[in-house]
C-alpha cells in the first residue's frame, strides 16, 4: 500500500462493518492487538489490491466500499467470482494455506481497506477458537458457492443466473445507506459475474425492466419485485 493512500485505522471494536465481520468474535484485548498492527488505506476505483499468484502476507478486511474478485482467463476474459462487500475479508485461503492467490482483487467502489499481517491473525486464530472455527467455515462456505456457481454456468441459462446474481447482490449491498439494495454494477462487470458477455445482458437487463422487475438507471439496478424475480430463478432450477 503506498504511503499517500494511509487514512486513520479505523477501531475494530466499534467499527460499523463488525457485526459482519468475524472479528465480532474477538475480545477487546485481541481487536486492540489487532488495532497495533494493521493499518489502513484509502482505494481507488480501479486499484488493485493484488493480483492472482502474488503472494499473500497477510489479510484485507473491507470497511467501506466494494471489491471484486476475478480470475482472468488466458484470452483477457475476466470471470468474476465474488463482490465482497463491508465486514468481508479478502485473502483469507492464500494467507492460511500459505498459497498464492488464486484470484485478482480489484477496486469497483471506492473502499477502505485494513490489512492485518498474517502473524498477527494467526496469533487470534490459535488463541481464539470461535474466529478460528468461523474462518475454517468461511472457507468451507467459499468452497461451495464456488462449485454452485460453477454449476450455474453450466447448466443454468442466463435469464436466470442473472436474475438469482441480482437477488443476491441486492442482499449484500442493503445496508443504512442503501436499505432498498440498489445494485451498482456496470454491465461489464455483470455480465463477468454470470459468466456471459455484455451485450447478452443488456439484453436480459431490459426484458426484465419491460416486464416490470427491475428498473434501471446508468449502472445502477433496483429490483421493483424480488418475487418475480425469484420465479425466473425457480424456472430453471
Amino acid at each position: 500500500m503506498s504511503m499517500q493512500n494511509r487514512i486513520p485505522t479505523p477501531d475494530c471494536e466499534h467499527c460499523k462493518s463488525r457485526g459482519k465481520s468475524l472479528f465480532h468474535f474477538c475480545h477487546i484485548e485481541e481487536t486492540d492487538y489487532i488495532n497495533q498492527n494493521k493499518t489502513c488505506a484509502l482505494y481507488k476505483k480501479g486499484q488493485t489490491i493484488f493480483h492472482e499468484n502474488a503472494h499473500a502476507y497477510g489479510l484485507y478486511c473491507l470497511n467501506a466500499g466494494k471489491v471484486k474478485l476475478y480470475k482472468q482467463a488466458a484470452d483477457g476474459k475476466e470471470q468474476i467470482l465474488k463482490i465482497v462487500t463491508p465486514g468481508d475479508f479478502i485473502g483469507y485461503g492464500a494467507m492460511l494455506s500459505s498459497n498464492s492467490y488464486a484470484v485478482s482483487a480489484e477496486v469497483i467502489e471506492d473502499a477502505v481497506i485494513c490489512f492485518i499481517p498474517k502473524e498477527t491473525v494467526l496469533k487470534v486464530f490459535r488463541e481464539n477458537n470461535r474466529f478460528s472455527e468461523g474462518m475454517v467455515q468461511l472457507l468451507t462456505n467459499t468452497i461451495d458457492q464456488t462449485v454452485e456457481k460453477m454449476a450455474d454456468i453450466a447448466y443454468k441459462p442466463v435469464r436466470g443466473r442473472i436474475a438469482e446474481a441480482l437477488l443476491l447482490l441486492s442482499e449484500s449491498y442493503k445496508d443504512e445507506k442503501n436499505p432498498e439494495g440498489v445494485v451498482s454494477i456496470t454491465r461489464e462487470d455483470l455480465a463477468s459475474y454470470v459468466g456471459t458477455v455484455k451485450e447478452t445482458a443488456i439484453r436480459v437487463l431490459k426484458d426484465l425492466k419491460d416486464e416490470g422487475l427491475i428498473v434501471t438507471n446508468n449502472h445502477t439496478i433496483t429490483i421493483l419485485d424480488p418475487k418475480g424475480l425469484t420465479r425466473v430463478c425457480e424456472l430453471y432450477d
